[in-house]
């Protein structure tokens, strides 16, 4: 069934790293290059394909930075830390590692700075305090909700998520005094500052794109500037030495034609079609796949609205992801999408997934009851939390060297590590089950199940939903 053969592929590139094939699914979304033709890197390196004979290979994607570094692995957890007020208790800090810890929900500007130059900063240094107990180092803070005293049309109705005036524009002294005042503290410990939550929303953003671009123009100035926050020999303090905080782009909540189109007018008022100024990370949100696979187009198409405002550079990160609410609590499937998500993000270029939430109440939780009684009663890590832990283990340290997919729905992955080791992470994606049957002359011996079980391999697996990983 198997075909153990290094296919050079010629070059010929199309929305930047990838070479696009007309006969891949959603190929409307897409520029084809060709009939027959496979996603490809960067460069003419051989790649190794599964080459799985049951069914014709669609495409091939190779990630441009194939190394998955542990800071992939993001997370945002509410309740580090108790709450007095709700008389909420604490969640345990996940028994798996966490290294970059987005800290949206957990506190906003409203929450620190209630009353102008009032602060309150309690729940922000004992979260930060407890996830650096336990391995953090990387944090982000989310520009958004604006103090009502702060904001200039205060009784705007702000949707259906924060008080009224909390999603205009702020006064921009009242902003600049709070960041300043912000970064200053944080020096050192928060690096990363994303310009705004999803401000194509509504829920979010009441003010003009022109606003929100000085919002960016002075995020970028304070939080960059050496005076706030510089570091020498590793020691950070305000006039400190060297400056290395990261602006972020405002995320928009998920990669589509009309978010694109937002985007794209927003980065063009800044620069009339020149290289956008404040930021250093792309990013996004990436909600809104019944399927995981089909992110992979997203990025595609985030990458070139990227790249026509001078952006092709910048990493890429999805700042907040998960399958979203549900109403069905499949924990399985959710074990499943969760595992294929995080590879093929990877495979597509995705540097950094801040997952939402291990904590949260309905939008892919992980730990459970995380509000009061779970609807399925459930108690500590759910089931897709194991499979957060084993897909975590599977890839960081491994270079993704890239993805096979089959027209019949089977994926396979190549992980290869340092000494020889070579892995496969292979998954249905059309929820059938298939018997696929491994050749001696691929030199696998075993492999390991979505809770990381490990076992010998036999002549045939079962390949599922549930993503399985075969090794040397």
């Amino acid at each position: 069934m198997f075909r153990d053969v290094a296919q050079r592929v010629s070059r010929n590139l199309c929305l930047g790293m990838m070479l696009i094939p007309v006969s891949f699914a959603i190929s409307e979304l897409l520029i084809g290059c060709g009939a027959g033709a496979s996603w490809m890197g960067p460069n003419d390196s051989a790649v190794t394909h599964f080459a799985y004979t049951n069914s014709p290979l669609v495409a091939t994607f190779v990630p441009a930075s194939r190394s998955i570094l542990d800071a992939y692995f993001g997370m945002t957890i509410h309740r580090l830390v108790a709450n007095p007020t709700s008389s909420t208790a604490a969640v345990p800090f996940p028994a798996f590692p966490i290294h970059t810890f987005r800290l949206w929900d957990v506190v906003n500007w409203a929450t620190l700075e209630p009353a102008d130059g009032q602060y309150n900063w309690t729940t922000m240094d004992d979260t930060i305090a407890s996830a650096e107990r336990n391995g953090v180092r990387d944090f982000i803070f989310t520009l958004g909700y604006v103090p009502p005293w702060a904001s200039k049309n205060p009784a705007d109705p702000c949707g259906s998520t924060g008080a009224a005036g909390t999603c205009d524009a702020p006064d921009m002294r009242a902003f600049d005094d709070f960041l300043t005042q912000l970064v200053r503290r944080y020096c050192g410990v928060v690096q990363y500052y994303e310009t705004w939550n999803e401000p194509n929303l509504t829920d979010f953003w009441n003010g003009t794109d022109a606003q929100l671009l000085s919002i960016a123009r002075d995020l970028y100035q304070i939080a960059k500037d050496p005076a706030n926050c510089g570091c020498t020999n590793g020691v950070c303090a305000p006039g400190g030495g060297v400056n290395a905080n990261k602006v972020l782009l405002p995320s928009v909540n998920r990669i589509n034609e009309p978010n694109l189109s937002w985007l794209d007018s927003y980065l063009f008022l800044a620069a009339a079609g020149g290289t956008y100024p404040y930021a250093d990370v792309a990013s996004f949100h990436g909600y809104g796949y019944t399927q995981p696979e089909d992110i992979v187009q997203g990025v595609a198409q985030l990458k070139k609205t990227l790249a026509r405002h001078g952006l092709s550079s910048l990493e890429i990160w999805d700042t907040e992801a998960s399958w979203g609410t549900t109403t069905v609590n499949d924990q399985e499937q959710e074990a499943s999408w969760l595992m294929r998500f995080h590879v093929v993000q990877a495979v597509s270029g995705v540097s950094r997934l801040v997952w939402y939430a291990y904590d949260n109440c309905a939008w892919g939780t992980l730990w459970g009851p995380a509000c009061g009684d779970s609807s399925d009663n459930w108690q500590g890590v759910r089931l897709p939390g194991e499979a957060y832990a084993t897909v975590e283990g599977w890839m960081v340290g491994a270079t993704l060297d890239h993805c096979d997919q089959y027209q019949d729905g089977l994926w396979a992955c190549e992980l290869q590590r340092a000494g020889g080791y070579e892995g496969w992470v292979l998954w249905d994606s059309t929820g059938a089950s298939r018997s696929v049957r491994i050749p001696n002359k691929l030199q696998l011996t075993e492999y390991r199940d979505w809770q990381n079980n490990i076992s010998v391999l036999p002549e045939e697996i079962t390949v599922d939903q549930m993503p399985v990983l075969v090794e040397n």
